[in-house]
C-alpha cells in the first residue's frame, strides 16, 4: 500500500479491530489517539461539570434534565470506552484530560453556558468522525451525536431563558467570555503533527484551526444573534 500523504490521504474503510491492526501500528495509533481522548473526556465532563451541576440545578426538571446529560456522557465514556478495548489499547485514562475541565464550575449560569459553548467544540469534532475510515469509530459518532446536539440545545435554550431577565446578562457575558477563552485549545495545537497523523489516515479531515474556526463561527452566532451579547476578542490559532 501506498504511504498515505496529506495530498492523497488514506480513504478505504476499515471495518474492525483486525482490520486496523493488519493496516500497521501507524494506523492504530491514530484511530487509538482520537478514541482513548474520548474515553477520558467524556468521563471528565461527566465527573467535572454534569453531576455537580445536579446540585446546583434550581428546580427539578433541571435536576432531571442535568441527570440526563450525566447519564449520556457516562454512557458515552463507556461506549468509547469498549472501543477502545476491541483496539487493544493501554490505559486510555493514562494521559492527561483536556484543559477545560479546569474551569471551575460555580453556578447554574456556568452550567447552561458551558453546555452551549463547550458542548458545541465536541459536537464539532463529533461530526467530523462521522466520516472516519475506522467503520466503529464513524458508527459510534453518528450514534451519539443526537445526545450531543440535545446537550447544545439545552445549553442554548436555557441561556436564552435566562437572558430574558437583565439581571442575569452581566453573568451570562462573564461565563461566556470565560468559557469561549477556555474552549479555544479544545481543538489542539495549530502546528500539530499528530492532526497530521489523524489527516493523513482519513480519521479527521479538518485542520485544528478549521475546526476552531468553524466552533468560533458558530458560537458567535448563538451569543450575539440568539442572546443579544457581546463575543469575545479570540484567536483562530492556539500555539500550546
Amino acid at each position: 500500500m501506498t504511504e498515505p500523504t496529506l495530498e492523497r490521504p488514506f480513504t478505504a474503510e476499515v471495518a474492525n479491530a483486525s482490520e486496523a491492526h493488519a493496516l500497521g501500528p501507524e494506523y492504530v495509533r491514530a484511530v487509538g489517539k482520537v478514541i482513548s481522548s474520548h474515553v477520558r473526556n467524556e468521563l471528565a465532563g461527566a465527573v467535572v461539570f454534569d453531576e455537580p451541576a445536579i446540585a446546583l440545578a434550581p428546580a427539578p426538571k433541571e435536576k432531571w434534565l442535568a441527570c440526563r446529560i450525566a447519564m449520556e456522557e457516562y454512557g458515552h465514556h463507556l461506549k468509547f470506552n469498549k472501543l477502545a478495548a476491541e483496539l487493544g489499547l493501554e490505559d486510555p485514562l493514562a494521559a492527561r484530560t483536556l484543559s477545560v475541565f479546569d474551569y471551575e464550575l460555580r453556578t447554574w449560569t456556568d452550567f447552561v453556558v458551558l453546555k452551549a459553548v463547550v458542548d458545541l467544540a465536541e459536537v464539532v469534532l463529533m461530526e467530523e468522525l462521522k466520516d472516519c475510515t475506522y467503520l466503529p469509530l464513524r458508527h459510534l459518532a453518528t450514534k451519539l451525536l443526537p445526545e450531543e446536539r440535545f446537550h447544545v440545545a439545552f445549553g442554548r435554550a436555557a441561556s436564552g431563558e435566562l437572558a430574558t431577565a437583565p439581571s442575569n446578562r452581566s453573568a451570562l457575558t462573564q461565563a461566556v467570555h470565560d468559557l469561549v477563552h477556555f474552549t479555544l485549545p479544545f481543538f489542539g495545537r495549530s502546528v500539530s503533527p499528530n492532526n497530521e497523523l489523524f489527516r493523513r489516515w482519513g480519521i479527521k479531515h479538518r485542520s485544528n484551526d478549521e475546526s476552531r474556526v468553524e466552533f468560533v463561527t458558530r458560537c458567535r452566532r448563538f451569543v450575539v444573534d440568539d442572546l443579544g451579547l457581546g463575543f469575545p476578542a479570540v484567536s483562530t490559532s492556539w500555539s500550546g
